[in-house]
């Protein structure tokens, strides 16, 4: 099995278990797993709320590198295009950087090509 390295970037306005803010930390995630679920195994609390690629709370910007998200539930071309991915529905599919605690910045973007933002009820 492969497994990649995975670095997630917290703005110094995040507040996640794991991560001092404006710091990152570096973790192993194997290609059939979900990155959220593996940042949570190894003491990373990303944000999240459905785990189904529905609700953007777990968003972040792709800085580099590769994800598989055809498991997200609502997942947009633009939102691919712009690099925002959904965590809790990403495989990687190379080594990973990104920066966490987007999910304002996925609304905002989806609200500027008239697409819905996510909503996990």
């Amino acid at each position: 099995m492969t497994s990649y390295e995975v670095e997630l970037v917290a703005p110094g306005d995040c507040d996640v278990e794991g991560i001092d803010s404006g710091r990152s930390e570096t973790i192993t995630v194997d290609e059939d797993e979900y990155v959220l679920s593996a940042a949570r195994r190894q003491g990373v609390w990303l944000p999240a709320d459905c785990q189904q690629g529905w609700c953007t709370t777990c968003a972040a910007e792709l800085l580099a590198g590769e994800v598989d998200q055809s498991d997200a539930t609502r997942y947009y071309d633009v939102d691919r295009e712009a690099d925002m991915i959904l965590p809790c529905t990403a495989r990687p599919r190379s080594d990973l950087r990104l920066r966490i605690c987007q999910m304002d910045e996925l609304n905002d973007l989806r609200a500027a090509n008239s697409l819905p933002p996510g909503r996990s009820r």
